[in-house]
Parts: structure tokens; sequence; C-alpha cells
């Protein structure tokens, strides 16, 4: 299994861990600045961008929620 393979699955493999959701990963947008300014750079649409970025949004997801145990 390659680097970028292993990367890839490890937002999908979070979110499975979390059991993260599309109205999740749309919640978040709203919380975390980081992924506010990616999502405004990016262009696309609200539903777009999570759909493209979700192994991006639930990393910042599954590092908030790790942070709080």
């Amino acid at each position: 299994m390659s680097k970028d393979h292993d990367k890839a699955s490890h937002g999908s493999q979070d979110a499975r861990r979390h059991k993260i959701d599309h109205q999740t990963r749309n919640g978040w947008l709203h919380r975390d600045a980081g992924l506010q300014d990616a999502w405004r750079a990016s262009g696309m649409t609200r539903d777009d961008f999570i759909r493209h970025n979700e192994g991006l949004i639930d990393k910042v997801i599954v590092a908030n929620l790790d942070q709080d145990r």
C-alpha cells in the first residue's frame, strides 16, 4: 500500500471510528476557521467542498474530539 493511499484512507477510517456524516462535517465548517477559510478559497459550493474534502474535515473533527478526551 502506498503512502498516499494510507494518507487518503486515514480520514475515512477516522470517520467510521467517530461515525462522522455529512451533517456533522457541515456543522464543522462553522466551528473551525481554517476549514471555513479553505472552503471560501476553494470557490466550491458548501456541499461540493465537503464531498471533495471529507478526509481533511474528518482529521480536524477527530483532532478536536481527541483533544477533548
